[in-house]
């Protein structure tokens, strides 16, 4: 997974999101040159959701759905043209 900027500038690079007891460990590359290690704990978790406001929160699962839908067709795009 990728994380870009409003002007398209790649800021992260998610290669793995693993539960490590109660918390969450995410390995990436932040600006495509620094590989980290980032702790995610019950609480961040918590306040990641209070970010978001109830219009969203409830578009979730829709938000999801599209990201599935359109990985899906990506992936069978480039099976084709292989």
């Amino acid at each position: 997974m990728k994380m870009f900027s409003k002007e398209g500038i790649e800021m992260m690079e998610v290669k793995s999101i693993q539960q490590d007891g109660d918390n969450l460990v995410m390995k990436g590359k932040v600006m495509g040159s620094m590989s980290t290690v980032i702790l995610i704990r019950p609480e961040d978790c918590w306040q990641a959701v209070k970010l978001l406001d109830w219009r969203t929160l409830l578009r979730m699962p829709l938000i999801l759905f599209k990201g599935y839908w359109q990985a899906k067709k990506s992936a069978a795009g480039q099976e084709a043209k292989a």
